[in-house]
């Protein structure tokens, strides 16, 4: 069962992303709104109520079968609430991440290793990025089949071909997703890979 307190964290975030979408077109109807934010439409007739009923918008019709939403100052201020608390979760991801990894990465220094790889670009790569700054470590090679060729803060992107052809370097995965991280473990078995959780 999910904690209550995610739950209503999840519901915050969709409202955030309904009244973000209603600013910049309040023509929206429900099942556009529920295809933009990706939630059931059930749900966001549900939000929009909620919303209505604690006057952050108003309903206007305009005729027979069209009807507008009209954020009211109140809505303004929740929008701008809801967006300092998505940004405080923001932050608080980025130390928690930024800790975990150092934690999990922070041995290969101690084992007199100098330079590492990175497979994986996304957020969590990014986080690692900076934390072997920190612990000046060395990347040699940032590593991902699907942005092969891109640069990545001033670094060219290897496929894992590439990487295994031409590297001996520890390649550190950038994910904490048990599933992504086994499958990857099990396709590239030759390679010596540090993950970012058990």
């Amino acid at each position: 069962m999910i904690p209550m307190k995610e739950k209503s964290g999840n519901l915050d975030i969709r409202e955030l992303e309904i009244l973000e979408r209603l600013e910049n077109n309040g023509h929206l109807t429900q099942r556009d709104l529920s295809k933009e934010v990706g939630i059931a439409l059930g749900l966001v007739n549900h939000l929009l109520k909620k919303m209505v009923k604690k006057g952050w918008i108003k309903i206007k019709n305009i005729d027979a079968k069209k009807i507008r939403y009209l954020i009211t100052p109140e809505g303004a201020r929740e929008k701008s609430s809801l967006l300092y608390k998505r940004v405080e979760s923001t932050i608080h991801f980025y130390l928690e991440a930024k800790r975990v990894i150092k934690d999990k990465v922070i041995h290969l220094k101690n084992e007199g290793i100098e330079d590492v790889s990175i497979y994986g670009i996304n957020h969590i790569s990014e986080v690692l990025f900076i934390v072997l700054k920190e612990l000046e470590l060395e990347l040699a090679c940032v590593v991902d089949n699907n942005s092969a060729g891109k640069d990545w803060f001033g670094y060219k992107v290897i496929n894992i071909d590439q990487f295994v052809k031409s590297n001996t370097s520890v390649l550190i995965l950038a994910s904490f997703a048990k599933e992504e991280i086994d499958c990857f473990c099990k396709e590239q078995e030759g390679v010596k890979v540090v993950v970012l959780r058990e």
